[in-house]
């Protein structure tokens, strides 16, 4: 690759290659020319890739009839990402891109054993991890350990397990509840397990700082992994805790919480009412986001409706 060329002609061969040539078309467009000319100037991949997320949001919602404008000044002199108008509504965009490096792309082989874990009754997710390498035996020492851990967890537990030589195998971690009945497994990575509740909520931050001032603001944060779904619904509603001042529901053993670390939690941003999380990948053109609607102050319903419309139902066209 010559380091000579920028932007498109530099990472192009990275991304979606039907989205790429709409992208090219921007030219003519010029409420996206803009994006287009920063994607062209781009040096640094993880830039590149910030603004490429942008694009394929803005290609969503342009394809879906949208009209927009980028980089919006606010009265603070700080830039909204979008200004999106639709069906006679208008409101804000800001897109923030969890930058997880080349993450994703380590490969591991994932035992059969360890399906035995999601049949326990025990409605958490857990995010288990195991040492590269592990044989057969160790494994099904690590699934015997651990079947019994969750059996007895509470949200926030962690085990590591270790061979008879003190060597660790690995480990699991209850994160949260989820909705199903069974345990449901997050595949972390042998070096350990990464939360990345602070740095989201750092985003989420750095969204509300570039809010327009009364109007509809909408946050959208971009990862590469599934399970960090669950880091942003702790950075979001707060850190799952177990309540002792409240009742558990039906079937349950124990009652469950949001602590008061959340963004939205209280009366804290009352401004933010929508935000919502998306697992992308750059070298795909699908997209879905998982949207949260805040309950009080809550958003204008027919707004709830058009973004839950334009951007969480799932497209790959």
């Amino acid at each position: 690759m010559s380091f000579g060329k920028r932007g498109l002609e530099r990472f192009g061969g990275e991304v979606d290659q039907a989205l790429l040539e709409r992208v090219r078309t921007w030219d003519a467009h010029a409420g996206l020319r803009g994006l287009l000319d920063s994607l062209r100037l781009q040096k640094r991949r993880r830039r590149f890739l910030d603004l490429w997320v942008e694009a394929m949001v803005a290609d969503r919602l342009h394809r879906a009839g949208c009209e927009l404008e980028t980089e919006v000044q606010t009265p603070t002199g700080r830039a909204c990402d979008f200004h999106v108008w639709m069906d006679d509504l208008d409101w804000y965009l800001h897109i923030k891109r969890l930058d997880e490096g080349d993450r994703r792309g380590r490969k591991l082989d994932i035992s059969p054993r360890l399906r035995v874990l999601e049949h326990i009754e025990r409605p958490f997710i857990a995010r288990i991890r195991w040492a590269e390498g592990l044989g057969d035996e160790l494994m099904q020492e690590l699934v015997v350990r651990a079947s019994t851990f969750l059996e007895m967890a509470k949200i926030g537990d962690e085990l590591t397990v270790r061979d008879e030589s003190g060597l660790e195998i690995g480990a699991i971690r209850v994160v949260g509840p989820w909705e199903g009945s069974t345990v449901s497994l997050a595949i972390g990575l042998p070096d350990g397990f990464i939360d990345e509740t602070a740095r989201i909520r750092r985003l989420l931050d750095k969204a509300y700082r570039q809010f327009m001032p009364r109007e509809e603001n909408v946050i959208l944060v971009v990862g590469n992994r599934p399970d960090d779904a669950v880091d942003f619904e702790a950075a979001l509603l707060g850190a799952t805790e177990e309540r002792w001042d409240a009742q558990p529901g039906q079937g349950g053993r124990t009652a469950i919480g949001r602590a008061e670390d959340g963004f939205w939690q209280s009366n804290s941003r009352p401004e933010s009412r929508i935000c919502g999380w998306c697992d992308v990948l750059p070298s795909s053109r699908a997209l879905r986001a998982d949207l949260h609607f805040r309950d009080d102050p809550a958003p204008d319903a027919e707004m709830a409706s058009l973004v839950s419309r334009l951007l969480n139902e799932n497209d790959s066209d």
